[in-house]
């Protein structure tokens, strides 16, 4: 009888040339990446079983779901919500030093000596522990396994994971999976797209250690399934998952204190070599800040912070660089009396697409720093501004220049028919300015109607005096009591010279008539 050895390195090769990845459910999935990945490698240890061998396991009489193989143990379709029963595996007393787990589920799972005892293994190192279709996350790869010395864990589903407790490790590969860098489907604040959790998670993937035995560390990429919908997102699907460790590591050592920082909504741009084109959302809502961040993450494009006690814009002046690539800033009901730090702030000079100072104490409409901002801000359709819920003073100054500035940027300002003055309640667009100036005004037509009856009044009784002068020579009653006399004439003199000086004004007059 000829005896028919089957080589599973070969098989595998076969598998990896067919270019699939097998799912839980049996259906053969492309993934080009997952062949290019794996077929980057030349090591001895890499993909020496493949499927083919669970099958053959699933055809042994032997209730224990793995098989020894020489120098491997070969183990499928583990889950953790089903643990293997003590001793199942015992008979096998294998001493492989490379264990395969394929098909597992292993949330949650604590992979130390203790689990892998119970698969059968009796060898005193294990040197290799390689993973492959199996279901990844929150799994802690524990202590008693100081032989480890390669963690292999290619082509799973893989979600964050702990720190593995494996201080004796040569090398650890975890290219080919679907890393979940950016999640929409995690709990998020409004606007962002994703949080920063999995990069949370994983950094400890930057430190030293790991570093330098993480081997293909730039072949491991965020991402590599669809379910990121947008076209526009299709270059997400080649971000590594070092630089977004070191772009969540960055972010949070600026990220302002008991604010939350995470990845905007806005369509991320980037290359390998550039990662700083993640944009990031800072939310500091309903904490009682007295004041904006001093310091906020590099290509902060949203700030939130409503519900607050903020009552100066100060610290947008001057450029401030930190405010540079700020898009949306919210100030909802916040303690701000006027806006003043935006003349010469980033906001003015880009024009944000979002501005909400709605529910403060402004008084002042500053149409002359805002000119500038909105007039950028027009050129993008999505732009919006909110100033309502303010004490706006309404004067004869300024309701003109108010008005006509609300007229022209009505696209931008949504809320202007909720804009109010603080005197009267009166929207502020509608509010009559000639009705309002006219009557600020009525007091100054009273004064001058009461100058103009002064001045006749006087011209009539100058006429009177000389006339009465003329006919009985009777000076008026002023020069007669309070003329007293003249420095250098007489009051004889003083008085007997003013007939002939009035005789001389009516002949001048005379002339003058004729």
């Amino acid at each position: 009888m000829r005896t028919i050895t089957i080589d599973f390195l070969s098989v595998f090769g076969l598998m990896i040339a067919y270019n699939t990845v097998i799912a839980d459910d049996g259906v053969m999935i492309e993934n080009d990446f997952f062949r290019d990945t794996l077929d980057t490698f030349d090591d001895d240890t890499v993909d020496n079983v493949t499927e083919p061998a669970c099958d053959i396991i699933a055809t042994n009489p032997n209730p224990c779901p793995c098989q020894c193989l020489s120098d491997s143990l070969i183990c499928c379709n583990l889950d953790n919500t089903s643990p293997l029963p003590k001793g199942q595996c015992d008979s096998y007393n294998c001493s492989a030093t490379e264990i395969t787990l394929l098909n597992c589920q292993l949330h949650s799972t604590v992979i130390n000596r203790q689990f892998i005892l119970s698969l059968g293994w009796r060898q005193s190192r294990l040197r290799t522990l390689r993973l492959r279709n199996c279901s990844i996350s929150d799994t802690t790869f524990g202590s008693g396994l100081e032989g480890l010395r390669v963690l292999d864990l290619r082509g799973n589903k893989v979600d964050a994971f702990r720190e593995p407790e494996l201080e004796m490790l040569d090398s650890i590969y975890l290219s080919g999976n679907n890393w979940p860098c950016i999640d929409p489907s995690k709990e998020k604040r409004f606007r962002s797209k994703s949080n920063l959790i999995f990069g949370e998670k994983m950094s400890w993937l930057l430190d030293m250690y790991w570093n330098e035995r993480w081997i293909d560390r730039k072949l491991t990429f965020c991402n590599l399934d669809d379910h990121l919908q947008s076209v526009e997102e299709e270059i997400v699907k080649k971000h590594s998952v070092e630089s977004f460790l070191q772009f969540t590591k960055k972010t949070n050592s600026t990220c302002p204190a008991l604010c939350d920082c995470e990845v905007a909504d806005e369509t991320i741009k980037f290359t390998l070599e550039d990662m700083s084109k993640y944009k990031v959302n800072v939310v500091c809502t309903d904490l009682g800040l007295t004041s904006l961040p001093s310091r906020l993450p590099p290509d902060t494009i949203y700030l939130n912070m409503a519900n607050n006690q903020v009552s100066s814009l100060d610290l947008l002046s001057n450029l401030n660089p930190d405010y540079k690539s700020i898009e949306r800033l919210i100030l909802t009901n916040n303690s701000l009396k006027s806006m003043q730090g935006l003349e010469n702030s980033w906001l003015q000079r880009n024009g944000p697409v979002l501005l909400d100072v709605r529910d403060n104490f402004i008084t002042q409409l500053d149409t002359s720093a805002l000119e500038s901002m909105l007039s950028k801000a027009s050129i993008n359709t999505e732009s919006n501004y909110f100033f309502a819920g303010n004490p706006w003073s309404c004067n004869c100054q300024n309701i003109k220049t108010i008005q006509e500035f609300l007229e022209k940027y009505s696209s931008l300002i949504m809320d202007t028919e909720h804009m109010h003055c603080s005197d009267c309640e009166c929207t502020l667009l509608h509010l009559d300015y000639k009705e309002m100036c006219t009557k600020d005004h009525d007091y100054m037509i009273w004064v001058i109607l009461v100058e103009a009856i002064l001045l006749v009044a006087i011209m009539l009784k100058l006429t009177w005096d000389c006339v009465r002068y003329r006919r009985t020579g009777h000076l008026p009653w002023v020069a007669r009591h309070l003329c007293w006399s003249v420095p250098g004439i007489s009051r004889g003199r003083w008085t007997s010279t003013l007939p002939s000086m009035c005789a001389q004004g009516e002949q001048v007059i005379g002339q003058e008539v004729t």
